[in-house]
């Protein structure tokens, strides 16, 4: 496969900017698209498929937020790798954006060392991305789903 390209939703353009010249050059990722709210950001994940790999999504945005972007991919059975960034970090939130299935919740602010290292994981996990329980352990599945989380598995 060639360079990961990355559709970027958010409304914070300096961290946006940020983000393009830290991969401006790397060798295998590359920010291809940008939408700033929402709505705009939906427009391009349904309108431009073929032209990225794996999606950051801000869950805070004017017009539509990133929950309201999870939920319609959802309901139009759209499976994308999602990594989700934003400085919200209520629990209740964290539960039900994972139920939709994203790769990661990285907590800004964040190193875009690991934003990179995420990415990258993101998309060698393509096929490991869902648990198989008939094949692994519950409480294994559990607590590592939990770490990605980057919550402690002793809840």
């Amino acid at each position: 496969m060639g360079k990961i390209k990355v559709l970027m939703i958010d409304d914070n353009i300096s961290l946006i900017g940020m983000v393009k010249e830290y991969f401006y050059n790397h060798a295998d990722i590359e920010i291809a698209l940008e939408a700033h709210d929402g709505e705009e950001g939906l427009n391009k994940i349904l309108n431009n498929e073929n032209e990225y790999n794996l999606v950051l999504l801000d869950l805070i945005m004017p017009k539509k937020d990133g929950v309201y972007i999870l939920e319609e991919l959802k309901k139009r059975n759209i499976e994308k790798n999602i990594i989700v960034l934003t400085s919200y970090n209520a629990p209740d939130v964290i539960r039900k954006v994972s139920e939709y299935g994203v790769n990661y919740y990285i907590l800004k602010p964040f190193e875009l060392t690991e934003l990179e290292r995420r990415i990258l994981e993101s998309v060698d996990s393509l096929d490991k991305s869902s648990i198989n329980l008939y094949h692994n352990n519950l409480q294994i599945s559990i607590t590592k789903m939990l770490h990605e989380l980057g919550m402690p598995s002793h809840i």
